[in-house]
């Protein structure tokens, strides 16, 4: 099996997001409608893209990614991404949660999980801190 992956990097720590995608066959486009001012304010990272791959950058991307802290002192990362064409996809990812020491924290939640996207569609992914020592993440995607 041929694999690809995509680099994001982002300032608010070390995260290194891979990317590898699967065709899954044809589908509709997806609308989306929203309010024309939206009254949320995330609180979105400032990242850097590391590209590796341009032909997987050109069929899904990460559109943002913001944080909150919950129940205290757990962070909680939310992920926009996009489907960057007309046919569905079937994207695997996983969070792995990383200490203020730049080691990854064991987490048996944290596995792969499937996300079907239809085409041109953007969705959101998520997920909470295992512990509260968590400071920073890194989102995987493979296919």
């Amino acid at each position: 099996m041929k694999t690809k992956l995509l680099s994001v990097r982002f300032a608010g720590g070390l995260v290194a997001v891979g990317a590898v995608l699967a065709f899954a066959g044809c589908a509709s486009n997806v609308n989306t409608y929203e309010r024309a001012e939206s009254q949320a304010t995330p609180n979105y990272i400032a990242d850097k893209r590391v590209i590796t791959d341009n032909t997987l950058a050109g069929l899904i991307r990460v559109v943002s990614i913001n944080q909150s802290t919950v129940s205290g002192n757990l962070l909680k990362i939310q992920a926009t991404v996009e489907n960057l064409r007309n046919s569905t996809r079937n994207v695997n990812y996983k969070f792995e949660w990383i200490d203020q020491d730049g080691m990854a924290l064991d987490s048996a939640n944290e596995t792969w999980k499937t996300l079907v996207m239809q085409g041109r569609e953007s969705t959101t992914i998520s997920t909470v801190a295992v512990s509260p020592r968590a400071v920073d993440f890194k989102l995987k995607f493979r296919e």
